[in-house]
């Protein structure tokens, strides 16, 4: 048995739970009567080049490895598997890292990830820097201590001022939710 017939399998099943949650959530938070607000268009933009470019090298190179083989007939299972199952969940992985930020009422999505309002237990707007851009340090609870993300947005860019009025909206009827027991 060598390294790639345990490392595929489970990498395999890694992209499987991680596609199958990430339905979960998308279904679960279509329940909970989830609107988007925004997206942000300064967020993560070195992160979303990226990952499309990720994208696309994959879907090359896939295609040149597919013509290859079909070419020396080496078909067989496994290449089946590492050469066309195993790109398209990693394309499938990719695909939230390339989404914008949305803000949304139950709270900021980044990367997949939801971090609700109520779970929020501060924001600090950070000065601006020396490309004009002013980041939102926003601070949470994740597996019991206390994290942050931050969001960038350009110093005079409208974003800003709708984020900080959206934040201070439903961050406190949130909390006022929380505390009468809704």
């Amino acid at each position: 048995m060598n390294a790639s017939q345990l490392i595929y399998p489970l990498i395999f099943i890694f992209a499987i739970y991680f596609v199958y949650s990430n339905l979960k959530n998308n279904l679960k938070y279509k329940k909970e009567d989830m609107k988007p607000l925004f997206y942000l268009n300064e967020d993560d933009k070195t992160r979303h080049l990226i990952s499309s470019i990720v994208i696309i090298f994959i879907i090359i190179l896939t295609g040149f490895l597919l013509m290859g083989i079909i070419s020396t007939d080496g078909f067989t299972t496994e290449t089946f598997f590492t050469l066309v199952l195993l790109p398209i969940l990693m394309i499938i992985l990719y695909i939230p890292l390339t989404k914008k930020t949305m803000i949304s009422t139950l709270g900021i999505h980044k990367r997949g990830a939801l971090i609700r309002w109520i779970d929020i237990k501060g924001i600090n707007y950070l000065k601006p820097n020396e490309k004009n851009q002013v980041k939102a340090k926003i601070i949470y609870p994740l597996a019991g201590r206390d994290t942050s993300i931050e969001l960038t947005f350009k110093k005079d860019d409208s974003q800003f001022e709708s984020f900080k009025e959206t934040a201070k909206e439903y961050k406190s009827s949130k909390k006022k939710e929380k505390k009468s027991g809704k």
